[in-house]
């Protein structure tokens, strides 16, 4: 029996259909006192459905232990590398990606485990796998301003190499990831034949 799935599985399902706010605070509340009450069997009944589509549990678990991040920090780190490993043996790998979205929840948590999570997204900006690599790209910027990040001016050195990566795909999502940051180096602009390249292949996929 996976007690995870017998006591919030259909409402996770229905999450975002619930039109109360009251409604989806409580099932999240409920979630991170069952997460914190049985931590060991938590993780484990939670690991067998992780990225099971009928369920899509991840991103109400995210939202709802983010209340809780110096508890639960290790978690994310971990699901991190599991989101990750999934996508790269998937041939749909932004099903499993879009569950990068949750962690804006802890991108302005100041404890010391978002350093890992920074570290661990900097080093797939370098990945072979270019649906993980523009995944990471797009996602590490806004963790930038976080003041428990040490290496602050490496990695935004880093990402501002790629503005001028051989894959066009990879310069777009640079420019774009570090624009909304409002990181991008002093005068620099999207050249017009990546403009053009975006225009007739469309918005490269992040998330």
């Amino acid at each position: 029996m996976n007690q995870f799935v017998e006591l919030f599985g259909d409402r996770v399902k229905g999450f975002w259909q619930t039109p109360s706010d009251d409604q989806k605070k409580e099932l999240l509340a409920d979630i991170l006192r069952f997460a914190n009450s049985n931590p060991q069997s938590f993780k484990q009944d939670l690991d067998k459905v992780l990225f099971d589509k009928n369920i899509t549990p991840l991103p109400v678990v995210l939202e709802a232990l983010s209340k809780d991040a110096d508890t639960w920090g290790q978690f994310y780190i971990d699901t991190l590398d599991k989101i990750f490993e999934q996508a790269k043996q998937t041939d749909k790998p932004k099903d499993i990606l879009t569950n990068l979205m949750e962690f804006a929840y802890i991108e302005k948590t100041n404890r010391p485990f978002v350093q890992r999570i920074v570290d661990r997204l900097h080093k797939e900006t370098d990945s072979g796998n270019l649906s993980t690599k523009l995944a990471a790209i797009s996602t590490l910027p806004p963790f930038l301003t976080n003041p428990s990040v040490r290496n602050r001016s490496q990695i935004t050195d880093s990402l501002q190499q790629k503005l001028h990566d051989k894959n066009w795909k990879v310069r777009y999502v640079a420019f774009t990831s570090l624009g909304y940051e409002d990181i991008l180096p002093a005068g620099h602009k999207l050249s017009l034949a990546d403009q053009l390249r975006k225009l007739v292949f469309g918005t490269p996929p992040t998330l």
